[in-house]
């Protein structure tokens, strides 16, 4: 008699299609409510802002339904039939030296967003995403923005090979300020 295995669902990346764009606003909306929550945890902030989910998705719906740039890429994570996640990329800028970095970031390919849904999280759907976008962008480096205090990305990130550049920037979110740094990879060989 041979044992039956429990299904597993289907998981993989493809590129987002108009019809993902309520999922990735879900997604998106609340990656940005918990990373402005990791951001302002050390201050007595009265709430996260409300970000407007039917806008978010109305701009989500607008960009994935025109030709993108090149270069441009919205992907997402299947997880079964649904969407799981989501990286939205773009080409990068050299970044010349600061005071807090004497060297210049090379170009390469921006992460604007990389999010997994929370009841999906440590399924390898970033790691997907992530492996994604160096074969599409075939990158000499990947930078990312990640909240001061965010220690999710910040581990996930640094799992993947990613340290600081020593630039930071600050974002007014409406109930305070928080500040990001650039986390960066070189895949030069």
């Amino acid at each position: 008699m041979t044992r039956s295995r429990p299904a597993s669902p289907d998981r993989s990346v493809r590129p987002a299609l108009v019809e993902d764009s309520a999922a990735i606003a879900r997604i998106q909306v609340a990656g940005i409510r918990e990373a402005v929550a990791a951001g302002l945890s050390d201050r007595n902030a009265p709430a996260v802002p409300e970000v407007p989910e039917a806008q978010v998705e109305a701009t989500w719906h607008q960009t994935l339904g025109r030709p993108q740039p090149s270069g441009h890429h919205t992907l997402v994570a299947l997880h079964g039939h649904g969407v799981a996640g989501f990286a939205a990329c773009v080409p990068g800028e050299p970044l010349p030296p600061t005071t807090g970095r004497p060297e210049p970031v090379p170009a390469g390919t921006d992460i604007l967003a990389l999010e997994v849904d929370r009841d999906f999280r440590r399924s390898g759907h970033g790691s997907r995403l992530l492996a994604a976008i160096v074969d599409i962008t075939h990158p000499r480096t990947l930078r990312v923005w990640i909240v001061a205090g965010d220690d999710v990305r910040v581990r996930f990130y640094q799992s993947a090979g990613f340290s600081p550049a020593g630039i930071r920037r600050t974002l007014a979110t409406g109930v305070g300020n928080v500040v990001e740094h650039l986390w960066w990879s070189s895949l030069d060989s």
